[in-house]
Order: C-alpha cells, then structure tokens, then sequence
C-alpha cells in the first residue's frame, strides 16, 4: 500500500510540535520533582513570598505551580499521543513503532530523539 504523502507531512508537522512542547513540558516536570524529591521544596506562584517562591513540600498556601506543570504535562501529553497516532497511522508502520513514540512524552529528551528521526523517516518515506 502506498503511503498518503499530505497525509503524512501534516501528520509529521502535528507530531514534531507537540513532541517539542511535550518534549519541554517533561523537562520542566523533571526539574519539578527534583526540587520536590531531592530539595524538599516546592513552587508557589503568587505567594506572601513574592511572584515566585520555593517553599517547603506541603506548605502551599497560594497558587501550587508544581501542582500544574504536572497536570499540563499530563493533558498535553494525550495531544502528543494523538500526534503520535496521526504519524503512526499515515506511515503505516508496524505495532512496533507507536510504544516507542508513546515513551518519548515520559522519557526526558526522547521526544526530541524520536522527532528528529520521525522527521528523517517521513522524508524517506514521501520522495
């Protein structure tokens, strides 16, 4: 079967965007739970300790930032997913390919690995 080649250039231009925002809003995530796990602290925005603050885990008392970059991520996480599929199904790859490009939005700088070759194989693939 012959691959759609507008099918796949748009599915490939979904994917390369939301791998890059999924891509850095899993790097901030990760400076996240470091700060929370190793540091003992987290962020607060809009505070009695200014705009920003790093307070200690459990003493919130305004807007917990630690609290949202994790349920962005999360949310922004299913929109890579769906740009995952999108460029699974229009390349007609094997079962093989979609859990490796699910990994890339839960393991930091993967994103941007899987892009980059995502990127080489639709070139390949669309000539």
């Amino acid at each position: 079967m012959a691959i759609d080649r507008d099918r796949a250039l748009k599915a490939e231009k979904t994917f390369r965007v939301t791998a890059y925002i999924t891509g850095a809003m899993l790097l901030l995530l990760t400076g996240e739970m470091i700060l929370k796990y190793l540091g003992g602290v987290e962020i607060e925005a809009a505070g009695p300790n200014g705009f920003l603050a790093l307070v200690p885990v459990g003493t919130v008392t305004a807007i917990n930032l630690s609290t949202w970059i994790l349920i962005v991520h999360g949310w922004l996480y299913v929109v890579y997913l769906f740009g995952s599929f999108q460029i699974w199904s229009a390349m007609r790859w094997s079962a093989l390919y979609f859990p490796v490009l699910a990994l890339g939005g839960v393991v930091p700088f993967l994103s941007f690995i899987t892009e980059r070759r995502v990127r080489r194989l639709v070139d390949e693939g669309t000539r």
